[in-house]
């Protein structure tokens, strides 16, 4: 196994006349504004300004390793210095940054997969994004194909190349695929780790990180697979294990596990289970209050929007006000808590579901709250007595959009 050290090393500052790569030949200044450079923004240019030099020096050990020779190190560098930030809520716990280097020895296809976003991050996702994203992406999943071949990998690693696959395929702009393989290719490397006594998952960190990021991954695609595609998320051995993990604090949303793992369900249409979804959602105490409770109502909007009535549901609220009335005053009180989330927080990166849920549900006299969201379902809430949610609009127009 590698080792690693950090050294601290005086931070050394730019200098004013440093220019974006983009700019040099238009010889325009960076004004330093991070992570956006206002001087390219106003010209309609992509900035992609030199990263500011790190106090983070890193001495790496390598032995003989086949990754060797396919290091970017600039690449890896900005991974473990910014893009993996894109991951977690609090950067200070962050299992893919540092830590991640004693792995990547053992899995080509996750060094290329990790440059490949790194080099997508640096463009900001743009479509014009340099040609080393494609080829290092294309370069994991070789490796990955070989690595699952010859089954010598950890499926812990695996099971983090095929995480950040979705994730870089999720950049491509193609809004009719959402990666269903990388996720369906997820869920067997989940299940053979489940079933591996040999090694007991809940011992292993990366193992209870992997199974959560699955878990919300799975969330965000739970209405989008076809239902003859879907696979059951509520089996003994999957829902045992979100019951070991409990409220096991993750790294990338906190003590939510098992609101994400009843939120999976929803997409799962069964009218058995409603009800009891149902109660486990009015039921659940969240630990923050301004996220966890947006997303809980995140999740009653949608039961109640998708599934309409149901006789069998339990909701105290329900017998105060109508169906409608009640998703309205839900969605009315998610938009309110996310809006008192800071821009400077990282729970930022997690506010796509329930915005998007409780945002469509806004009416014309919401206009304070509507600003520029969604316009295409309130124009239609507006004309006409159409009641879909935005993944009805999304659907009806060919997208498989993961969100989260």
């Amino acid at each position: 196994m590698s080792s690693f050290r950090v050294r601290f090393e005086s931070v050394k500052c730019l200098s004013p006349a440093t220019r974006p790569r983009r700019g040099e030949a238009r010889r325009v200044k960076c004004d330093e504004t991070f992570p956006v450079c206002l001087c390219c923004v106003r010209r309609g240019l992509i900035c992609s300004s030199t990263p500011r030099l790190s106090q983070w020096q890193i001495e790496t050990r390598w032995y003989s390793s086949p990754v060797d020779t396919i290091v970017n190190r600039r690449l890896l560098q900005y991974w473990l210095e910014r893009v993996c930030r894109i991951l977690v809520i609090d950067p200070e716990d962050n299992p893919v940054s540092f830590p991640v280097l004693e792995h990547i020895q053992e899995s080509p296809a996750l060094v290329h997969i990790i440059q490949s976003v790194s080099a997508r991050h640096e463009q900001y996702f743009s479509a014009e994004v340099a040609r080393i994203a494609p080829e290092e992406r294309g370069k994991a999943l070789a490796s990955f194909r070989n690595e699952i071949g010859t089954g010598k990998t950890r499926p812990l690693l695996s099971m983090l190349t095929a995480l950040l696959l979705a994730l870089s395929h999720g950049a491509d702009r193609d809004m009719t695929d959402l990666g269903k393989w990388h996720l369906i290719a997820a869920r067997t490397l989940i299940n053979k780790m489940l079933e591996d006594t040999s090694h007991p998952w809940n011992l292993n960190p990366l193992f209870r990180l992997c199974l959560a990021i699955y878990l919300y991954w799975d969330m965000g695609c739970s209405y989008l697979v076809h239902p003859d595609e879907q696979q059951e998320l509520d089996t003994p051995g999957l829902s045992l294990a979100v019951q070991q993990v409990g409220h096991w604090h993750h790294p990338m949303y906190g003590s939510c596990t098992d609101l994400i793992f009843i939120l999976g369900n929803l997409g799962r249409r069964s009218f058995t289970r409603e009800a009891l979804l149902e109660k486990q959602l009015y039921l659940w105490n969240p630990t923050l209050t301004l996220l966890y409770e947006s997303l809980r109502k995140h999740g009653l909007i949608l039961l109640y929007r998708i599934c309409g009535w149901n006789d069998t549901f339990t909701n105290p609220c329900l017998e105060e006000t109508g169906l409608e009335l009640l998703i309205h005053r839900y969605a009315l009180e998610t938009v309110n808590h996310l809006l008192q989330i800071l821009a400077s927080s990282n729970y930022l990166n997690f506010q796509s579901l329930p915005i998007l849920t409780a945002g469509s549900e806004l009416r014309r006299e919401d206009n304070k709250l509507r600003a520029d969201l969604l316009e295409g379902i309130w124009v239609a809430r507006d004309i006409g007595d159409d009641k879909s949610s935005w993944i009805h609009h999304m659907l009806r127009r060919g997208w498989l959009l993961v969100m989260g």
